[in-house]
């Protein structure tokens, strides 16, 4: 009987050590995660995104006093969301990546050179989507038009009722 039981034992402790490596692994993932993220998203994205706003409102003919309330108040806006998304991607993140991965990409972004390849990211996001959306309204009402010569749509109520027409 002792024997089995010393087995047992041995059979638990052999497997609880993988799950305590592995445990280790994923705490050590979500903190080099987090740390990703700040080092490439935190640094200079108030600067960059208070510049996007303001070349933004700069274009509109508000006055000047409400095209600077708009400029500051939708830069606070935009890091309280930013802030959030990044708290929710931080898992994400770390599950994503490998721990190498994640030590190599912040020993990247850590340096001037990658410092200044995130800000320019942060920036070509924004021009990405800019170029983005006309095109995907364009994708979006075509898909409605197949959809709606495919299957009958109803007026209003977002116009979809799902009967197919043969």
């Amino acid at each position: 009987m002792r024997i089995l039981m010393l087995l047992a034992f041995g059979l638990c402790l052999a497997a609880a050590g993988p799950a305590a490596a592995q445990d280790r692994d994923a705490a050590q993932r979500l903190a080099l995660a987090g740390q990703y993220l700040e080092l490439t998203q935190a640094p200079n994205l108030k600067k960059t995104v208070e510049a996007y706003f303001e070349s933004l409102f700069a274009k509109s003919e508000a006055p000047a006093e409400e095209r600077a309330w708009l400029a500051e108040n939708m830069t606070a806006a935009f890091e309280v969301a930013m802030a959030a998304t990044f708290a929710e991607l931080t898992d994400d993140v770390a599950e994503i990546y490998t721990l190498q991965e994640l030590e190599a990409m912040i020993a990247f972004f850590d340096t001037p050179l990658g410092r200044s390849i995130s800000v320019k990211g942060f920036d070509f996001g924004i021009r990405m989507q800019a170029v983005m959306m006309p095109h995907l309204t364009t994708a979006f009402t075509q898909l409605g038009e197949k959809y709606c010569a495919r299957f009958e749509c109803a007026a209003g109520a977002g116009g979809l009722t799902g009967k197919r027409i043969e």
